[in-house]
C-alpha cells in the first residue's frame, strides 16, 4: 500500500494527471479503468487490451446512491464484478472512477482504488481552480438549468470572459468502437474536423466533452444561423471521411434554443444520437427534427398534448397548402394509406387519374421534407393521420 502510494505521488509530481494515474491503477489491478468527471466528461481509461468496456456508466449506477464509498455495482451491459467509485474532494463529487476486472475480482483492493480516487480528486480540483475551469463551470451550472434570470447568466459569463448568444443549438458526437490506443488521437482528429464544419460567424462554438464524447453548442442568434447549423452538423460524417480518419461516428441535433434554454437543444442533440443509434445503424448525424415519432416512442410514449403536438407539425405544412391552393393532399394521403398504398384503387376513390395521385405524393413529399417509400416517414405519416382521427 506504500508502495503504491509513493507511486501516485511520483505520478502527480510529474504532471501525468488523470490518464497516468489510471494507467498505473490499471496495471497492478490487471483491470480496465475509466474515469469520468462529474459532467461525464471522459477524462481518461486505461487497460482495456482487446476488451470492450462502457463508453461511460452513467447509465449503468442505480438511481439512488447513499453511501459509495466502497464502490456501486454496475449494471448490466458491464461485468457483474465491474464497480464505480466516487471521486470526492470533501463532500463534493467531482466524478466516478470505474474499475471492469479482467480476472478476480475487487475483494482487498479497495485501498488502491480509493487512494487513485484521491489522487485524481487532487488534480481536477487544481484545473478546476483556474481560469479554464472557471469558464467550464459555468456551461456547467447552464446545462444544469441552474440560471433561473438571463441578466443572471449574462453578468456571470461576463465575469468568467464568456461572451454568450442570444440563442444555441447544440451537436452531440460520439466516435464508436475506438480502442485504448488510438482513442486519444482519433477524439482529437474528430474534434479538429467537427469544429471546421461546424465553425460559425456568429460566435464560438462551444466545446464540452462528455461520456468519450463530444457536445458542441453552436452560436444561432436567429432561425437561419440554427439552419446553417443543421446542415454543417449533417456534413460532420463526410467530412470525417474526407479528412482519412478511420472512425464510425453516430450524432444528433438538438432544436434551435434560447441561450437559457440551451440544456433543452443539449437534450435533444442525445435523444437524437441515441436514435440515431439504435433506428438508424449510426454512421449518420441526424437533427432531432427530423425524426418523426420516434422521440415520443423513444420517451415511453407522451401525453395527449404532445401527441397532438406531433400530429400538428407533421400535417400543418399539407393542411396550410390544401387551404391556400384548393387541393386534397392530407385527404389523398389518408385514403393512399388506407387502400394498402394502391394508386390505382385510390385514385379510382378520388375519381381522378392515377397521374395526378402520383403528382400529390410527390408534392406531400416536398412539402412534408419526407419519403414515402422509407418505412421511417411512413410511420411517423401514419402515426400523425391516427392521432389526427382520434382527437376528432
Amino acid at each position: 500500500m506504500l508502495a503504491f502510494a509513493e507511486a501516485l505521488a511520483r505520478i502527480a509530481a510529474g504532471g501525468g494527471g488523470p490518464q497516468a494515474l489510471a494507467g498505473h491503477l490499471a496495471s497492478v489491478l490487471d483491470a480496465a479503468v475509466l474515469i469520468e468527471d462529474a459532467e461525464w466528461r471522459h477524462l481518461a481509461l486505461a487497460g482495456t487490451g482487446d476488451r470492450s468496456v462502457p463508453p461511460s456508466v452513467r447509465e449503468l449506477l442505480p438511481r439512488d446512491i447513499s453511501d459509495a464509498s466502497d464502490g456501486v455495482g454496475l449494471s448490466a451491459p458491464a461485468d457483474a464484478r465491474a464497480r464505480a467509485f466516487p471521486i470526492r474532494a470533501g463532500e463534493a463529487r467531482l466524478g466516478w472512477l470505474s474499475i471492469f476486472p479482467a480476472t478476480g475480482n475487487l475483494d482487498g483492493k479497495h485501498g488502491l482504488i480509493r487512494l487513485t480516487a484521491a489522487s485524481v480528486a487532487v488534480e481536477l480540483s487544481r484545473d478546476n481552480g483556474g481560469s479554464k475551469g472557471r469558464r467550464r463551470s459555468f456551461w456547467d451550472r447552464l446545462l444544469a438549468r441552474a440560471y433561473d434570470d438571463p441578466i443572471e447568466a449574462r453578468e456571470d459569463a461576463t465575469a468568467r470572459g464568456i461572451v454568450l448568444a442570444p440563442g444555441y443549438v447544440a451537436v452531440a458526437i460520439e466516435g464508436e468502437g475506438l480502442d485504448e490506443a488510438t482513442a486519444s488521437q482519433k477524439n482529437a482528429e474528430i474534434r479538429r474536423v467537427c469544429l471546421d464544419t461546424l465553425g460559425s460567424r456568429t460566435g464560438d462554438v462551444v466545446v464540452i466533452e462528455r461520456g468519450g464524447g463530444f457536445l458542441f453548442l453552436v452560436p444561432a442568434p436567429h432561425e437561419v444561423d440554427a439552419q446553417n447549423a443543421r446542415t454543417a452538423a449533417t456534413l460532420i460524417p463526410r467530412g470525417i471521411t474526407r479528412a482519412g480518419i478511420d472512425v464510425k461516428i453516430v450524432g444528433g441535433v438538438g432544436q434551435h434554443a434560447e441561450m437559457l434554454r440551451v440544456a433543452q437543444s443539449v437534450d435533444e442533440a442525445r435523444e437524437a444520437l441515441t436514435i440515431a443509434r439504435r433506428m438508424f445503424g449510426g454512421a449518420r448525424v441526424m437533427p432531432h427534427d427530423d425524426l418523426g415519432v420516434y422521440p415520443l416512442l423513444y420517451r415511453g410514449g407522451g401525453n395527449r398534448a404532445e401527441w397532438e403536438a406531433f400530429a400538428n407539425r407533421v400535417l400543418e405544412p399539407l393542411r396550410g397548402y390544401d387551404e391556400k391552393h384548393q387541393t386534397e393532399l392530407v385527404r389523398t394521403l389518408r385514403l393512399f394509406f388506407d387502400v394498402g398504398q394502391n394508386i390505382k384503387v385510390a385514385a379510382a376513390s378520388l375519381n381522378v387519374h392515377r397521374h395526378t395521385v402520383f403528382y400529390r405524393l410527390r408534392q406531400i413529399a416536398e412539402i412534408g421534407g419526407l419519403d414515402l417509400d422509407s418505412p421511417h416517414d411512413q410511420l411517423t405519416l401514419r402515426a400523425a393521420i391516427a392521432i389526427d382521427a382520434l382527437g376528432g
